[in-house]
């Protein structure tokens, strides 16, 4: 697709320059104006075959489709659509400046359909793997009303929630984790290397070992000689495990355990009841009736623990209970959320209720992140002191001579 060089001014008049690739000038000046700027003047970008093939290679590198792609597919077509673009030439403009491979081939499938007649849900919900059921709903919803740049709005705030929310918890692990790696990695140096060679060289002096040394040293040969099978144990439970956590029961069982972790626990169920808050407001808000909202929800929950727990609140809201009813019969949602839905159901204002649900639990996990990175940190770090501290002073300790 040809690019244009622009140069435009935002609306607080700061000048802005760069490329947009678009079939014509026309077409670039739209793009360009859709995105909230004023355009002073374009024209053809000369020489561009480098940019055109760094794309080209960035788009083979980038076959995954990401949080932030849909982010900016969504974004992209909000913009464009509200400012009267057709949704085709829309979605023509978006597919030239997608990344990823994957979602481009998806966009690419979308076109064709809508050409061919479809309508924009029907095209979205042929790929499943990429676009969840909230996708499909919300895009129903939008489309039904005239109101389809307000859903993509909506789903953009919905995936920068979500995404947000899973880069806080990811982001608080990775410190831990890799203290965890460094420290499994040192231990095994020491045992499998360092001990052996300090053991060679004790064993010409002719000297009594203290105990700590010898109990050393004992585990060092013992873990050597059983260490290729502990490995293979190792990685068969892994496997074995994976397979199992796959099936129904093992991904129920798991699923429970992680909410009823010691430590992680209360983190899993504050994460589900912001997801269930956001989800359920989002799709209420967008005018997406409840029981097929809660239907929607249950689909898209990562727990199965908590989507059978939403199954059994939907059956109750079938029969005509309250929502906030047999949300309190159980033990996944803190009492707060269910008081805030029942309240929100009262006063007719449960979309905006949910709102302020998701918006306290962002904060309530940012919260918990924080102490256990706290807690964790100096428990990791002491810890692996300790062991390594033990096995170094082990090597060091002075023993006796033999006597007679």
């Amino acid at each position: 697709m040809p690019q244009y060089d622009f140069i435009a001014r935002d609306r607080l008049g700061k000048a802005e320059k760069g490329t947009v690739e678009a079939q014509n000038p026309d077409e670039a000046v739209s793009v360009l104006q859709s995105r909230n700027l004023v355009v002073i003047s374009v024209t053809e970008h000369q020489g561009g075959v480098p940019e055109v093939a760094l794309l080209r290679r960035r788009r083979r590198l980038h076959t995954r489709v990401r949080s932030n792609d849909l982010i900016v597919f969504a974004r992209s077509l909000a913009a464009m659509v509200e400012a009267g673009l057709p949704l085709l030439r829309v979605m023509e403009v978006v597919e030239g400046q997608t990344l990823s491979s994957r979602l481009r081939g998806a966009i690419h499938q979308m076109i064709r359909d809508v050409r061919g007649g479809s309508t924009f849900r029907d095209a979205v919900a042929k790929h499943p793997a990429i676009f969840s059921s909230l996708w499909v709903s919300l895009v129903e919803t939008g489309e039904a009303s005239g109101q389809l740049a307000q859903s993509l709005e909506q789903i953009v705030s919905y995936l920068e929630k979500s995404t947000n929310v899973q880069r806080k918890v990811i982001s608080a692990l990775i410190y831990p984790s890799i203290l965890l790696c460094v420290a499994i990695i040192a231990v095994l140096i020491f045992t499998l290397k360092i001990v052996p060679s300090f053991a060679s060289l004790f064993s010409g002096f002719g000297a009594r070992l203290p105990a700590l040394t010898q109990a050393v040293i004992s585990f060092s040969g013992w873990f050597r000689r059983l260490f290729p099978a502990l490995l293979a144990g190792a990685v068969l439970i892994w496997f074995l495990a994976f397979r199992y956590i796959r099936t129904k029961p093992g991904r129920w069982q798991f699923d429970r355990l992680k909410l009823q972790l010691p430590l992680f626990g209360p983190l899993f169920q504050e994460v589900a009841a912001e997801q269930f808050a956001s989800n359920l407001g989002t799709l209420l808000k967008a005018g997406v009736p409840i029981l097929h909202a809660l239907e929607i929800v249950i689909s898209t929950c990562g727990n199965q623990v908590v989507a059978s727990v939403l199954e059994h609140v939907r059956t109750a809201v079938r029969e005509g209970r309250p929502l906030a009813e047999p949300m309190g019969q159980t033990d996944i949602f803190p009492p707060m959320v269910t008081q805030m839905v029942a309240v929100g159901e009262q006063t007719g204002k449960l979309s905006s209720m949910l709102d302020e649900v998701s918006k306290y639990y962002q904060g309530q996990i940012s919260t918990t992140l924080e102490r256990m990175t706290a807690l964790l940190e100096p428990i990791m770090l002491i810890g692996i002191a300790l062991v390594i501290g033990l096995l170094v002073v082990s090597m060091y300790l002075r023993g006796s001579p033999i006597v007679g």
